[in-house]
Formats: C-alpha cells, structure tokens, sequence
C-alpha cells in the first residue's frame, strides 16, 4: 500500500503489466487530495497569468488586470516582467498545503506537485530554453528552513536550475501586509553578472502575489545585463 503525501491515506492503483514491470509511475498524491487542487485555466491577465474570469470588470486594463496596469506605469518597473504563469490557484487546500510545505520542513511535499508544474511548464515555456533561476532564500532563512522550497520546484523542470541570484537578509514576507510587500526595499544581488549577460531568464518561486518579489528579481537581473526576464510559479495568489 502506498499513501498519500498529504493525507497519508491509501494511495490505489490498477494492477497491470506496467506496474508489475516497474513502467506505472505511481501517483503520491490520492485523487481526493489531488482533486482539491484548483488549477488555472482559460484566459489570464498578459503579464501576471491572474485567470481572467475572476478579474472584475472595473479592473480590466485591455488585457491587462489592474494591479500589471499600474506595475507597467511605474517608470521604475515598467517592461522588467515579460510575464508570470502560475499552475493553481491559492484556495484553502493548497494554502495549507503549501505552509506544511514551506514552514514546517516538509521538503517531501514537493513530489506531490511534480507532474501538474511539469506539464504546465512544457505548456507556457518559450521555444529559447531559457535559464532556470530559482528564487533564493537569504542565508538565515535558509538555514532555519533547512530547503529553498523554489529550488526544488527548478529541479522538477527539465534542465538544470542556476543559482544566480543571491539575497540579503530581510523579515519574512508572509508577516508583511500588501503595501508593506510591495514598499520593501529590494534585497537581492546578482554575484556574477557573467552569467546572465544577454541571457532569457525564467525565474522560478513557490508563489505570486503582489509581483514584487519576482520584479525585484528582475529588477538586479536586467541591471546585471540580462536579455528579459519572466516568472514561472506554483501558485497565483
């Protein structure tokens, strides 16, 4: 018997020829909990990926929602973003999901995300391959955490994630309400700009929220020469 990542329950299978053969890739996730996951789906906001049908109709700017309207119209951001897509939606499962995941240490979690930020992936990327850059984790951080929870998402793709980005040490930004978020000063540095000169970057993280984390990212990026710059997430919030 197998059981499930997150509820620990009866993972079942058909038993067949490929399983017995060790082809059947089994699932670590039990349909119940699977299908509690809320994927993104239909048309989304160009820059972010927010699905289009939960953006009010007053917050529509062309195809942009409200919040990538005012990003484009800070001089300071504008054009830093190319675009985000994000695999679900930040509903109550996979909040929880998602904090056992990242502040209770439980790096095995990210298994049961693999296959749906695999395909999505293969769907959204661009034809350039561009160089997978986990977000990081400032040194404290990582420490008491023991993982980077977005490198280890960058290992589920295909290819080998670059870790080209450093950060400062700075307060969690799960204590910190929106405005403070997207106020913050930017903590993270480019160690090499060598690397990343004339270079497509995906950055990879476990979240969007406001933007800004990604944004800062590419912020240092295209300071440090980077060609353009988009974001790849697990969850939009």
């Amino acid at each position: 018997m197998r059981n499930c990542l997150i509820c620990h329950g009866d993972v079942s299978s058909l038993f067949g020829w490929a399983a017995f053969l060790g082809l059947q890739k089994h699932n670590p996730v039990c349909e119940e909990c699977e299908s509690a996951f809320q994927k993104i789906a239909g048309e989304l906001c160009r820059i972010c990926g927010r699905e289009w049908a939960m953006v009010a109709l007053d917050n529509r700017h062309g195809d942009l929602c409200s919040d990538c309207f005012r990003w484009e119209n800070d001089l300071s951001a504008t054009g830093l973003l190319q675009w985000n897509r994000s695999v679900y939606h930040y509903n109550d499962h996979m909040k929880e999901v998602l904090a056992r995941y990242k502040f209770r240490g439980d790096a095995t979690f990210v298994k049961s995300f693999k296959k749906a930020f695999r395909e999505t992936f293969e769907a959204v990327r661009n034809k350039e391959n561009p160089i997978l850059v986990p977000i990081p984790l400032s040194a404290d951080r990582k420490y008491d955490r023991g993982f980077n929870q977005s490198l280890l998402l960058a290992e589920l793709l295909p290819g080998k994630p670059e870790e080209l980005l450093s950060r400062f040490n700075s307060e969690k930004q799960s204590k910190k309400a929106r405005k403070e978020r997207m106020e913050r000063e930017n903590t993270f540095y480019v160690p090499d700009p060598e690397p990343v000169k004339g270079k497509s970057i995906l950055l990879i993280d476990d979240i969007y929220t406001t933007g800004t984390t990604v944004r800062m990212a590419a912020k240092v990026l295209k300071d440090a020469g980077a060609k353009d710059i988009s974001s790849y997430t697990l969850v939009r919030s």
